[in-house]
């Protein structure tokens, strides 16, 4: 290897970030590949090297981005092409280390059902199933369930599947033509292969899973269990470790069951074996990930690892020496003891109070908790857009502690102090899971959240604290405090109240956007002496994101306050996000208060930018076509009155 390796990352967002840092510290020159719709990304910022290709599953672009730099290893994060094997073995013929398993360890454990006989094999418990094959080749498919005690319910799958896609939950026989043939047209959308098998369903178990690395020999360790039991429609959005309850002897069990997989296939670098648990301890395989987790960290943070540089040494040739020495013999492993507990929240840009429907949008204020026992780990900062097309996670929030109980509260409390406006997100969801009874009761289970959304869903704010935020011009005067406008005392800068002793005294806080609200309202409210909120305006300047211990609501602003939000008081106008000018008004062209001035393309919308005041356009800075930063000034509007 050269003194300096190349190391170019086939993904985006957190995980290529992530990986960066690490790669960055071993003393690697780091290039990723990206799209046109990323070109906001940081990482592209941050790496040595940016290559535009035309998506990220253009594995051939990708192979010849790699080759063309000279590229020494190639990481392919999680998602993507990370369990293609065909992607695999282009890069390792190549040249090129691949940072992941070989393609035949892929092709042995990533399709699921050809996982399941592997599974078979190696002595690993398995549901009872009627495969691809009997299913092809089955008259009755319904008998044939019966049959092979598989039984109802069960479940259909996609062999090539992931994600919890391409799953059909059947209650009776009558059920399960339709759920073949609707799981398999999903599959074969998805994943370019409709091939789907039948597998006993199980309503309540827990998501447990084990983390494994080998050496590519027919050696390797395992690292514990993560527990993924907080899912909605199979989308883990929590995950913890170690698990709830588990006792070293099950951990050894279940550990020992994953390593045979890792003996049986020489599997090389690092995977994780996911199991179903049932509430008395009997474990069944589900399937193998042949890529580093999205929930990694919870485990680095219990046993002191850095998963990302051990798979970078594995791929070098070298086992890690910061792990214990690898196995040929699956029992004869001896696990380590975990030290203390670990949560991480998956925060998305989505919209629980919704559907959960995406909302892609630019981050117009963006802030990170911080502190002892704290990690973020991100793919944004204050200013990214979060681009519809692509997984909608923002960012991950892990929190460490003693025990399950203080890793949770610090997480809770973490996810109060984080700031994230201009898109939804669930981060007061997982709030309110974190503080469930059921989850430290140990009562969760994998179909435990969806019964469960709208009510951890609901506001958590006290009715009397979203009533005195609803009241008259507090928005405005909470938008002008977090400009660092004015401080209000009583209702004397905006305006008379009737009622100016209802009115709560508003003034900047300490950080940027930080409003503090005090005085007589606030402490009716139930709120203390007083009440600290961010305030951000969003794109239009008709509304206010104000997030109260992370919790955000929206609320409208009056004419008067639209012009302080967008800095617009002047007459200066500034494009409220990222995009192409499509039409600009000429210095000197008269217009009124409201009319239309400019329209900038964004994420194939367009929006409106409208006169502040009535008066005559001056300064225009931009053109038609041009590409304008969010903020950028377009023009100023110079008053009619003077």
């Amino acid at each position: 290897m050269p003194t300096a390796p190349r190391l170019l990352i086939a993904n985006r967002g957190e995980i290529a970030r992530r990986i960066l840092r690490t790669a960055r510290a071993r003393g690697c020159r780091v290039a990723v590949v990206s799209t046109a719709a990323d070109r906001g990304s940081p990482v592209r910022d941050e790496a040595d090297r940016v290559f535009e290709v035309p998506g990220f599953l253009d594995g051939d672009a990708i192979v010849t981005a790699a080759t063309g730099w000279d590229a020494g290893l190639l990481h392919p994060g999680y998602g993507f092409l990370s369990e293609s094997a065909a992607f695999a073995a282009a890069i390792e013929a190549a040249g090129i280390a691949f940072v992941g398993p070989t393609a035949e360890s892929m092709c042995l454990l990533g399709d699921k059902e050809a996982a399941r006989r592997t599974a078979v094999a190696a002595g690993v418990p398995v549901l009872p199933s009627l495969g691809v094959d009997e299913l092809a080749s089955e008259p009755d498919p319904a008998a044939g369930v019966e049959r092979a005690g598989v039984g109802f319910p069960c479940a259909v799958k996609a062999a090539a599947g992931g994600g919890g896609i391409g799953i059909r939950v059947v209650r009776g026989p009558e059920a399960l033509a339709e759920a073949l043939s609707t799981a398999a047209s999903e599959a074969r959308a998805a994943f370019g292969d409709g091939r789907v098998y039948v597998e006993r369903w199980l309503d309540r178990p827990r998501h447990v899973e084990i983390q494994v690395l080998g050496d590519g020999r027919g050696a390797g360790i395992h690292l514990g269990e993560r527990e993924c039991s907080v899912q909605r429609r199979r989308q883990k959005l929590l995950e913890w470790a170690p698990g709830f309850g588990i006792s070293a002897d099950l951990r050894a069990r279940m550990g020992e069951a994953a390593l045979r997989l890792v003996v049986a296939t020489r599997y090389r670098g690092a995977g994780t074996v996911e199991f179903l648990l049932e509430a008395d301890g009997t474990f069944h395989f589900l399937e193998v990930n042949t890529r580093l987790q999205v929930e990694h960290p919870v485990t680095e943070e219990i046993y002191g690892v850095d998963l990302v540089d051990a798979q970078l040494e594995i791929a070098f040739g070298r086992w890690p020496e910061t792990l214990p020495d690898p196995v040929s013999r699956a029992e004869a492993f001896e696990p380590l003891s975990p030290r203390g507990a670990a949560f991480e929240a998956r925060i998305v840009a989505e919209s629980p109070r919704n559907g959960f429907a995406p909302s892609p949008g630019r981050l117009r204020r963006y802030r990170e908790p911080a502190g002892e026992g704290v990690r973020v780990d991100s793919g944004v900062v204050e200013g990214s857009p979060v681009p519809p097309g692509f997984d909608s996670l923002v960012a991950k929030v892990i929190a460490s502690g003693d025990s399950h109980a203080a890793a949770a509260a610090r997480l809770a409390s973490a996810l109060e102090e984080t700031v994230i406006h201009g898109v939804d997100t669930n981060a007061s969801l997982m709030i309110s899971v974190l503080r469930h009874p059921d989850l430290l009761g140990e009562r969760v289970h994998a179909g435990w959240l969806e019964g469960r959304i709208e009510e951890l869903a609901a506001s958590r704010l006290a009715p009397d604290v979203t009533a005195l935020l609803g009241r008259e011009r507090v928005a405005d005067a909470v938008a002008a405090a977090a400009s660092r406008r004015r401080t209000t005392a009583g209702a004397q800068v905006f305006f008379s109240l009737r009622h100016p002793e209802e009115f709560p005294r508003v003034e900047p806080g300490r950080r940027a956007g930080e409003v503090v609200l005090s005085g007589p309202p606030v402490r009716d409210a139930g709120a203390g002496e007083a009440l600290t909120v961010t305030g951000t305006p969003l794109p239009g300047g008709r509304e206010l994101a104000v997030t109260v211990a992370g919790e955000t609501v929206a609320l409208p602003l009056s004419t008067e306050a639209e012009r302080l939000a967008r800095g617009q008081d002047s007459g200066e106008v500034r494009a409220p996000l990222a995009g192409q000018v499509i039409r600009i008004l000429e210095d000197g062209s008269s217009v009124e208060e409201g009319d239309v001035v400019a329209v900038i393309e964004s994420m194939k919308m367009h929006w409106e930018i409208r006169a502040p005041v009535g008066g005559a356009v001056s300064e225009v800075a931009a053109r038609p076509g041009d590409a304008v930063a969010a903020r950028a000034v377009l023009f100023r509007v110079l008053s009619a009155t003077g």
